[in-house]
Order: C-alpha cells, then structure tokens, then sequence
C-alpha cells in the first residue's frame, strides 16, 4: 500500500496510486459526524486544492443488528439518523468554507460499505473516463474493530477505486 500525505503524522493508506490523465478528481468522503470524518472531510478538501473537482460526502444511516426486534428501539434509531442528515450539512459547510459549489451531501440507508462503494460507482459511471473518483474515510477508532474488521479495512479490500484512510 502506497502512502498519500495528506498533513497527519503517520500519513493516510491509499489502497491504489491515483488515476494518471483523468480531467478532474472526485472524492467520496464517508461521513458519521465522528472526529474521524472529519479528518477524512479535512483531507479531502486538501486533495481537490488546485484541482478540477468535487466531493461527495456519504452519510450512511445503518440500523445495527438487533435493533429492528425492538419496534420502539427502531423508531429512536431511525428518527436519530434524520436528525443527523438534517444537521450534518450545517457543519460541512462551516467545515468547507469557500467550496460552497463544489460539495454535495448524501444520506443512504443500508450497509456503510455496500452504499460508500455504490456512490463511487455511480460517480464513476457519470464522469466516465474523464475522472478519478477516490473514497476518503476515517480511521478505525475502536481496537476491536482493527483486530474484527472495520469499514475502512473493507473499502480498502474491497472498493474498484483508491482508498485513502484518513488516521
């Protein structure tokens, strides 16, 4: 895995080398509102500097195993994830000052890696070969999930597109 400075001390992990000849740079950030997001927001902006390019920010509102056996639980969690799709925007563009046009902000329902990977998708397929699409996310940031398994590892195993993972 090849290393991307991105400003942190240790440097993010690409899991591939940026695409050569492409005519603009879009970059999917997965975003929980987690201090970890926001590095990977943060690291995307340095990213498109003095680029042609956008960024794609991803909010997945995933409903944890369990949770649908318990109506009252489901309807909490749900109207939780709504709350959170309504104010996350606020903070992004605070945090993205300046790049008013080029940002745009999702919420998709369902598995975190499945739909990061699918927004990729769908920006690779729009752009065609007249761009790179990158994922940036944030770190693991409990130690069970680096022993377990954790988005970030399954975007770096799994996603067609570079992977960088923001410490």
């Amino acid at each position: 895995m090849a290393s991307v400075g991105v400003g942190h001390q240790a440097g993010p992990v690409a899991s591939q080398p940026p695409g050569r000849g492409s005519d603009r740079l879009l970059v999917v950030v997965g975003f929980d509102g987690s201090e970890a997001s926001y590095r990977a927001l943060d690291a995307a902006r340095r990213l498109i500097s003095g680029r042609i390019g956008i960024i794609e920010i991803v909010y997945v509102a995933h409903v944890p195993v369990g949770v649908e056996m318990f109506p009252y639980a489901d309807v909490d969690t749900r109207s939780g994830f709504d709350v959170a799709a309504r104010q996350f925007p606020e903070a992004i563009r605070a945090r993205l000052a300046g790049l008013e046009q080029r940002w745009h902000f999702q919420r998709r329902d369902g598995l975190v890696v499945h739909e990061i990977m699918a927004a990729a998708e769908e920006l690779s397929c729009s752009y065609g070969d007249h761009a790179s699409v990158v994922i940036v996310i944030g770190s693991a940031m409990h130690a069970l999930h680096q022993v377990v398994g954790s988005v970030p590892v399954a975007l770096v195993r799994h996603a067609k597109c570079p992977v960088v993972v923001v410490p």
